[in-house]
């Protein structure tokens, strides 16, 4: 049995993942599973960090419909990628980023529902998509391979001998501020400088933390700045998307 799993920016009070869910149901047997649906409605940097989070950690075969779609209803086109025995569904708009392997644009038709709607992709072209995936059809069959996709704006972290340059790419809802630079990368006794901030302190776990702001390696492996039962970004008002240096102490 095939596994579905969903990512959307729908929320689950209105009828949006439930129709979404019905349509595959009806046309395949598979396990449809929920990643979330509390992605911040249109944020396509947000959605794309997730997928970098948790794609490896789900087992081969697994195809992914990932429906943050700002553009629905316009020319963007529809993509279908594979790599590392998973596939993903999503629209081209940013989305697959930071998700590799061979990627195709949907462009047969026949595999949508007909008469769909112009603003609920999700429930007429992703769902009978992934249905149709999970029942054998290969991504040729979808469209042709394309390499031109869209991307996220995005820089990779600079890592100096004695700097190392990053961005806070995500807070999760403890209000650790998450940042995009490798903790394996970091081989000094670290100080780590935003704005006019300064966190000099590095702790193994936060049960153990002492009062204060402080550095953490996360569970992504990256490198966090956290506050002991507490939000670190409300204490140092910090955000998505603010730079960070790291630097030896």
């Amino acid at each position: 049995m095939a596994t579905i799993a969903l990512l959307t920016d729908f929320g689950t009070r209105d009828p949006y993942v439930a129709a979404v869910k019905g349509v595959i149901a009806a046309r395949c047997d598979a396990r449809i599973e929920d990643l979330t649906h509390e992605i911040a409605p249109f944020d396509v940097f947000g959605a794309a960090w997730f997928l970098r989070d948790v794609v490896s950690y789900w087992p081969d075969g697994t195809i992914f419909v990932v429906v943050i779609d700002p553009g629905v209803g316009t020319t963007r086109r529809i993509l279908a990628a594979s790599g590392d025995g998973k596939t993903l569904l999503a629209p081209d708009n940013g989305v697959l980023t930071f998700a590799g392997g061979e990627v195709h644009a949907v462009e047969n038709e026949s595999f949508f529902l007909p008469n769909g709607s112009n603003t609920f992709h999700g429930r007429d072209r992703f769902a009978p998509l992934a249905a149709a995936v999970a029942n054998g059809t290969r991504l040729e069959e979808l469209g042709p391979r394309v390499d031109d996709f869209v991307r996220v704006d995005y820089t990779p972290p600079s890592y100096g001998d004695d700097q190392i340059d990053g961005t806070i790419v995500a807070v999760d809802r403890f209000g650790n501020l998450i940042t995009d630079i490798a903790a394996s990368k970091v081989r000094f006794d670290p100080v780590l400088r935003s704005g006019w901030h300064v966190v000099d302190r590095l702790e193994r776990n936060y049960g153990d933390a002492k009062d204060g702001p402080f550095l953490i390696a996360g569970s992504t492996g990256c490198i966090e700045l956290s506050v002991a039962n507490g939000s670190a970004a409300e204490l140092l008002q910090l955000a998505r998307g603010e730079k960070v240096s790291i630097t030896p102490k």
